[in-house]
């Protein structure tokens, strides 16, 4: 609750400072309404946070959920352009599918098939951030700054998806998740170039790629070199045709930079920013906190068919560092590109 993050999330929380941002992003004053309903979010996500932090494991993830929500409907009530909150749809805008099946039987069975957990995407404030924010992805090539911004899209209403499928896609998770006996979907990219004209061009750790590479090749030529795999598309990216990035956040190159990666997209085929899937994976902690406490508990206390645990208790962590961070890049760099600032890439990954 002390990082830098926290410290910029200040701001949001600042009625005179939410009036100047939104006027910079649309050059059109927020009436005070508005702002207090932003600020007053803002608030109540700090709240959340900082009794989660505080709190045993044994709630930690429902209190960490809340305040993912409130965040992200501050953050979305800055970017709406119309009117306020009684726009926003309610609800989560995920919902649980079928957990009563997975978690009747005997406890250690339901420990031991939480992977299998999924949720549906729905109308709600789930759908109403990925609108506001673009399903966009900040991406960091060789810096700690934004260098490069995609745009997914928005998925239909529907997709569904499992917590492994989440787990799986996280990066900063990969000693914990590796260890739980599970194949981890995301490769580091080496190298990078992308220009409308000239295409998109990677180079990726072959052994972490191997597993996951029939994914790209409707799209890309991917070719193997070596040690590496070469994905190639020499039209330009499209919100249909994108690799799916995703970052460390946790642990960082040189202690600063995010590392990027990309990963292997959803069974639907449905690509989604970080802040989703970060969102998506703390609403399943929370609802499983929340509506099946033995489970919960019985996870914690190490009983049998506890694998996954030290992978869903380093994705709290994750999501708890995180997702204020993310936020804080995503409304910096929606600043910067309303008032026409560029980053410039270096020369070894570099998008130009």
């Amino acid at each position: 609750m002390h990082s830098a993050a926290w410290q910029s999330l200040y701001c949001l929380e600042s009625r005179d400072v939410v009036f100047d941002w939104h006027k910079q992003i649309y050059n059109r004053e927020l009436n005070a309404r508005r702002a207090k309903e932003i600020t007053s979010s803002a608030k109540q996500a700090r709240e959340f946070f900082r009794n989660s932090a505080q709190s045993n494991d044994s709630v930690r993830p429902l209190l960490s959920f809340y305040g993912v929500a409130s965040l992200s409907r501050s953050l979305s009530l800055l970017l709406k352009q119309g009117s306020g909150e009684e726009a926003l749809n309610r609800g989560h805008g995920l919902e649980a599918s079928g957990w009563t099946n997975v978690l009747s039987g005997e406890i250690s069975e339901g420990i031991g098939a939480l992977g299998t957990l999924r949720i549906k995407t729905t109308s709600g404030l789930f759908a109403d951030f990925l609108c506001e924010t673009d399903n966009r992805m900040c991406i960091h090539v060789n810096s700690s700054a934004v260098d490069w911004r995609l745009s997914y899209g928005l998925p239909p209403s529907g997709n569904e998806i499992t917590l492994e499928d989440l787990l799986s896609r996280i990066p900063d998770l990969q000693g914990e998740y590796s260890r739980s006996g599970r194949a981890a979907v995301y490769a580091q990219v080496q190298e990078m170039t992308y220009s409308s004209a000239a295409g998109f061009k990677a180079k990726v750790r072959a052994e972490q790629f191997e597993s996951f590479k029939d994914s790209y090749t409707d799209d890309f030529t991917v070719t193997r070199a070596g040690d590496f795999y070469e994905i190639k598309r020499e039209e330009a990216l499209t919100e249909q045709c994108a690799p799916q990035f995703m970052h460390t956040y946790l642990n960082k190159m040189f202690g600063s930079i995010p590392t990027l990666h990309i990963v292997k997209p959803m069974a639907s085929g449905a690509r989604y920013s970080q802040l989703a899937v970060t969102y998506m994976t703390s609403f399943i902690l929370g609802m499983l906190a929340r509506y099946f406490p033995t489970h919960w508990m019985s996870l914690l206390s190490g009983e049998k068919g506890d694998a996954l645990w030290p992978a869903i208790n380093a994705a709290q962590r994750y999501i708890d560092s995180a997702f204020p961070e993310m936020v804080v890049e995503f409304i910096h760099d929606t600043l910067d590109q309303a008032v026409g600032v560029s980053q410039t890439p270096g020369p070894v990954l570099s998008v130009v």
